[in-house]
């Protein structure tokens, strides 16, 4: 039974996570977080890992090789499709400013805890149909170490149009079907020439200060010079049309200073501009929370932030975007990436009928494991299967009491916020 001191608690550590931002930035982010128990979660990473950074639990399913790189927040909406006209689209993991090297089970947990919520908003209520769900996941999970151990590397598939299936294959279809660089570069600039600007009316941008616009012009040198370091591309592919700060984005990460940078790209294309996605990056929730052996590995690690999401996107990601690097500005260092003119979720409101949760649950599953194994050449598999099936409670009966347990206590303390909020 959670006590009012701890709902107190974890209503309090809400405002000092967020304490930096403006008051106007903070009630936008609060009235987003509001809208139910699942934006609360999808904005209050930060809780997940105050709760579980140093759960016992977790040993038993953990031995001297259980880190490898792990997404750090895991929901269904950090699944997403991606990709451009010379590659399939995929459907694979795609959000990795909380990313760090750490143990498996943490994205575990965490998407089982957001399976549950999307159950229960979905009005799938009942422990047998729950439990079952979030049973399909960890399964699914399992049997991927099961198979790359037999199998070796050949069983890691990245999920495409090809071999998705029940709900997915279609919307991944649609994605592919009613999105183009051409309807991308229509939505967020003004298309009556190859030189106009990012269009300001669209809600979601906002204009830059002449000097802000200089800041960035001047330090993009470096950015540019980094990614030619692996990759050709014209010369003037990087001149610098336009720039526009990117507003009103994510839950999580709301008020995240983000710049929206148009360059040239292919001139020999009729909309051969591409858009880069500059956002600030911080040290992950994990860091805050687990011991001090952790931190004193992850500074060892990483130089800078953008260095971190640089190598986990390249990890966990199946999709080389060749862009990909950061760049060092007054706020902080900032991941840089293309924005995929393919960018696309599935929209969870789909999964009304046992048998789409299922499959889905099940592709969660495989595509979670496949990016853990691939991340990690020390990621000891095959002793981490073995304790999977050896240890008691099973491996997938802790996964649904830890998913049972969180949602209940989000469900909660999402209440008593929303009380706050009016």
């Amino acid at each position: 039974m959670l006590s009012q001191n701890e709902i107190a608690g974890a209503i309090n550590n809400i405002n000092d996570w967020n304490k930096n931002l403006s008051e106007q930035l903070k009630k936008e982010k609060f009235r987003k977080m509001a809208q139910s128990p699942y934006y609360f979660f999808r904005g209050t990473n930060h809780l997940f890992w105050k709760y579980f950074a140093n759960d016992q639990r977790m040993q038993l399913f953990t031995n001297e090789n259980s880190n490898t790189w792990i997404q750090g927040d895991l929901h269904a909406y950090n699944y997403g499709i991606y990709g451009d006209k010379t590659a399939d689209l995929v459907y694979g993991l795609n959000d990795f400013d909380e990313s760090c090297i750490a143990n498996y089970q943490f994205d575990l947990w965490r998407m089982a805890c957001s399976i549950m919520l999307i159950l229960r908003e979905n009005g799938f209520t009942k422990r047998k149909f729950t439990d079952t769900i979030i049973h399909l996941f960890a399964e699914s999970y399992a049997e991927v170490f099961a198979n790359y151990i037999e199998n070796g590397s050949v069983v890691l598939q990245k999920v495409t149009k090809c071999n998705a299936f029940g709900k997915l294959d279609d919307v991944i279809k649609e994605v592919e079907k009613k999105d183009s660089r051409k309807k991308m570069l229509e939505r967020w600039t003004c298309t009556e020439n190859q030189n106009c600007g990012f269009d300001l009316s669209y809600e979601k941008l906002a204009e830059i200060s002449k000097e802000k616009r200089q800041e960035i012009e001047k330090r993009f040198a470096n950015y540019v010079k980094r990614v030619r370091q692996n990759f050709e591309f014209e010369d003037d592919y990087f001149e610098i049309i336009d720039i526009a700060y990117r507003v009103s984005s994510g839950t999580g990460s709301y008020g995240t200073p983000r710049y929206y940078i148009l360059i040239k790209g292919k001139s020999e294309e009729e909309f051969g501009q591409r858009i880069l996605d500059a956002k600030l990056q911080s040290k992950p929730s994990s860091y805050v929370f687990l011991d001090q052996n952790f931190k004193n590995k992850y500074n060892q690690q990483f130089d800078n932030e953008g260095i971190r999401h640089q190598e986990a996107y390249r990890a966990l990601n199946y999709y080389i975007d060749k862009h990909l690097s950061w760049i060092e500005l007054s706020e902080g260092i900032f991941s840089v990436r293309e924005r995929s003119p393919y960018k696309s979720y599935f929209p969870t409101n789909l999964l009304d009928s046992k048998k789409r949760f299922s499959k889905l649950a099940k592709q969660w599953g495989y595509i979670l494991a496949y990016s853990h194994i691939k991340s990690s050449d020390n990621f000891d598999v095959k002793g981490i299967y073995e304790l999977m099936n050896r240890n008691e409670p099973k491996f997938t009966d802790l996964i649904k009491q830890v998913a049972t347990e969180f949602a209940d206590y989000n469900d909660k303390v999402f209440k008593t916020f929303t009380k706050n909020c009016q």
